[in-house]
């Protein structure tokens, strides 16, 4: 009789972890799912706007894009053609920023890539990146304007504390 307890149990012990790894695996599709963008592999708007929640530092950027003429090749070429666009965008905004670096789509036709411990001149140079890249796209001419704000432009150090620099 015991056996048989100690058989029931380790059934009962097997259907129950099989359970949790089920959930497990759920549970990170569902978190992919809140934080991917499907159209594009990129993070998704939420994922960008826990970005943007950061405390600033020294040595960050973002970067915002947006493109040029979506609703004009929605309208006059339909939307399959515009979800190309834009998914020609995002694996050009991605080719084109360093691969240790977060680049996301906030929603629509908005991008953005978000830089640690760089310098201005390591934004820049993934400013010239993503352009080259985008140039390359022979199927579809991508156009967008971006602009970028570097943090050691607006804070500094003062003991300890970041301090906006009044300008």
């Amino acid at each position: 009789m015991t056996i048989i307890d100690i058989v029931i149990l380790i059934f009962m012990i097997l259907y129950e972890l099989i359970k949790a790894l089920r959930y497990a695996r759920v549970n990170r599709e569902l978190k992919n799912k809140v934080y991917l963008d499907e159209a594009t592999g990129l993070p998704n708007k939420n994922k960008c706007e826990e970005i943007l929640t950061l405390e600033a530092e020294q040595n960050m950027s973002i970067c915002v894009f947006d493109l040029n003429n979506l609703r004009i090749i929605d309208n006059q070429q339909g939307h399959e053609r515009g979800d190309f666009y834009i998914n020609s965008f995002a694996k050009n905004l991605r080719k084109g920023v360093d691969e240790n670096q977060f680049v996301g789509r906030c929603g629509g036709d908005e991008f953005i890539a978000f830089f640690k411990n760089v310098t201005k001149e390591d934004v820049k140079r993934n400013l010239e990146n993503i352009k080259k890249e985008c140039t390359k796209c022979s199927e579809i001419p991508l156009s967008y304007p971006a602009g970028f704000a570097y943090s050691n432009d607006f804070f500094k150090i003062n003991n300890a504390r970041i301090v906006l620099s009044g300008r």
